[in-house]
């Protein structure tokens, strides 16, 4: 027994062609880039909507300490405990400034950015001024200045080492020097 399909032309019958329209050369070329750019578009969108601007974080995370005071995790140390626990807090002996003037009030640890920094508070004078220290990652030097209110925080490299000085703007150029900020 021989089977037949009954819409498949057989034998001398022609089938007609259908008649399409003309499809445009480049059609796939553009809904490739079409989507390509959909895409592109919506993650740097997505990007700088749901991550966290996170420029000059230290100079933050200054700011905020120095607004916070104690408690501390050292009360009053002297020039040798400051030495051992800043070696126990980043891992190697940080060049303090000089304490002419300076009395340490209290240091304390802080976690910035998953690693740890070492904050001391002096006194100088009336003034509070709050020392923020971090081993550096990046090659390149950079300075920060910002002036919250009455506040002034500056940033600098010395060496391999990121300082964050914060104090009174009004009495800028006496800590500033002291502290050896630019």
């Amino acid at each position: 027994m021989k089977l037949v399909e009954t819409d498949s032309p057989h034998g001398d019958e022609e089938v007609a062609e259908v008649p399409r329209p003309p499809r445009p050369e480049r059609r796939r070329v553009y809904v490739s880039l079409a989507v390509t750019m959909t895409v592109l578009a919506a993650t740097v969108l997505a990007v700088y909507l749901l991550a966290p601007k996170r420029d000059n974080e230290l100079l933050n995370a200054a700011l905020e300490a120095h607004r916070e005071g104690g408690p501390y995790e050292l009360d009053h140390p002297s020039a040798t405990e400051l030495s051992a626990w800043s070696v126990g807090v980043v891992g190697h002996k940080v060049p303090w400034p000089e304490r002419t003037g300076l009395e340490v009030i209290g240091t304390r640890r802080l976690q910035i950015l998953k690693r740890s920094a070492a904050l001391v508070r002096y006194e100088l004078g009336a003034d509070e001024i709050t020392l923020l220290v971090l081993r550096a990652r990046d090659a390149p030097p950079r300075r920060y200045h910002r002036t919250e209110g009455p506040e002034l925080a500056v940033s600098w490299r010395r060496g391999p080492w990121t300082f964050v000085v914060v104090g009174p703007a009004d009495h800028a150029g006496a800590w500033r020097r002291q502290f050896g900020a630019p």
